[in-house]
């Protein structure tokens, strides 16, 4: 690493114009490289691998409700001299509309300011989270501040603690009457030991202690994101899976309080939640039992539930193989495809595409509007090779995944561009108002 001048008037250490020289004539390098592999082209790819699965036109659509669940966040600094501190603000919601509303304005020539508002029923939750450089209320470090402030989330942002009772609900399988289930968290993030427990074990709100140190322990530290925070480096790393696992927390909430409301409503609704329905990183074993739940829901009830794509290697992929697919077919997205066109590699032996994080399955759709989109669609159980039938309701969900597009964006649908819209924050200028306004009550 070149020497620079942040402390001083002296010049920057430039780094050399010719040293690649000794990495191109270098024998390792070379072989290294030949021995490399990525995987084929969209040109190499056979009609037999793309299958001929076509989806057939409903007859009779069950589906009355939409809700879309999106989530957006911007970490910005505090203050950038040494030493820097930075937070992070978290914006997440979720959109209801009713789908006759948006086939009526679709036949209208013009669209009344009052019908658009109707597609606009959003419930905004905010987070606020210590990112680098802050302590929150009078946590000792930035571990303990990051493990408050999600713990605080999820009791104050929905009335009568409702995050916090469906994360309950959803791990120790409340919806099932099971009082046996047991939790482990691999890591107490105060001493650091295993610590397994009971539903019983926790307090009304959702606390307990360690039976190893006696310091107070989370629910919400089931997501083991503690684990990964380091009071110098930051909690900068753990954004991204603390906002997908957010916004699948609000399903299930959603998911419950249909279920102890009207449960028929369930069958009639759509959820849609922007990216795939899946669990990564530290939060991955929240997959477990979210496969538990939509096996329960799909035994007993309807669920009806998608994630959408917008980006990544698989949208890549779909984008390339576009002008191959026709209108309505459907490329079921197993290993043998998966680990051949997209991901470079080959899976080990018994193992399935995501079986650590996913609860659903990939799949390429084609609409007879020539969209093309990457979809997770919920299964009863993963597959090396899943087939049309795995997939829990997926004629109703795509389907309606066509109804609902939208032509403002490439490939985009009105409720995920709605929702995005309302939740999203931009780099400019939501990130530099959000900076002068942490500023301002911090500094």
């Amino acid at each position: 690493m070149s020497y620079n001048n942040k402390y001083s008037n002296k010049p920057f250490e430039s780094a050399s114009k010719t040293n690649h020289t000794s990495i191109i004539n270098d024998r390792d390098v070379k072989n290294f490289l030949s021995d490399c592999h990525i995987p084929s082209f969209d040109k190499d790819i056979s009609q037999q691998d793309m299958q001929n699965y076509f989806l057939e036109n409903l007859e009779n659509n069950p589906i009355k409700n939409i809700i879309a669940i999106d989530g957006g966040f911007t970490d910005v600094f505090v203050r950038k001299e040494f030493p820097s501190s930075t937070i992070a603000f978290f914006q997440f919601g979720a959109l209801f509309f009713k789908y006759q509303d948006l086939i009526e304005m679709e036949e209208k020539p013009f669209i009344d300011p009052d019908d658009f508002s109707k597609l606009q029923n959003m419930q905004r939750m905010k987070l606020v989270l210590p990112t680098k450089g802050v302590t929150f209320k009078d946590e000792i470090d930035l571990i303990n501040s990051v493990r408050r402030s999600i713990y605080d989330f999820f009791v104050n942002n929905i009335e009568n603690q409702g995050l916090i009772k469906a994360l309950k609900w959803l791990i120790f399988e409340e919806y099932n009457s099971n009082s046996e289930i047991t939790w482990t968290i691999a890591q107490c993030p105060h001493c650091t030991k295993s610590i397994t427990f009971r539903r019983s074990d926790l307090s009304s709100d959702c606390t307990f202690k360690c039976p190893h140190c006696n310091e107070t322990i989370y629910l919400t530290d089931v997501f083991r994101l503690h684990e990964v925070v380091d009071n110098e480096i930051g909690a900068g790393g753990i954004l991204g899976y603390l906002c997908t696992t957010i916004e699948q927390l609000i399903i299930v909430y959603l998911i419950k309080e249909i279920l102890n409301t009207k449960a028929d409503i369930l069958k009639e609704t759509l959820i849609v939640k922007d990216g795939p329905l899946a669990f990564f990183g530290q939060t991955a074993n929240i997959h477990k039992p979210m496969k538990k739940l939509i096996k329960y829901l799909n035994k007993n009830y309807t669920i009806n539930l998608v994630g959408l794509e917008k980006s990544g290697a698989f949208v890549e992929h779909a984008e390339m193989i576009s002008d191959k697919l026709k209108n309505n077919q459907i490329v079921l997205l197993g290993n043998s495809y998966i680990y051949k066109y997209i991901l470079p590699g080959q899976p080990r032996p018994g193992s399935i595409y995501g079986e650590t994080t996913y609860y659903s399955h990939k799949l390429i759709y084609k609409s007879k509007y020539d969209n093309i989109y990457i979809a997770s669609i919920p299964t009863m159980d993963l597959k090396a090779e899943p087939n049309l039938s795995d997939y829990i309701n997926l004629p109703i969900i795509l389907n309606n995944i066509a109804y609902l597009k939208c032509d403002l964006y490439y490939n985009s649908l009105v409720p995920v561009v709605l929702a995005n819209k309302l939740v999203s924050l931009s780099d400019h200028p939501s990130a530099d108002i959000l900076k002068s306004f942490a500023q301002q009550n911090l500094l």
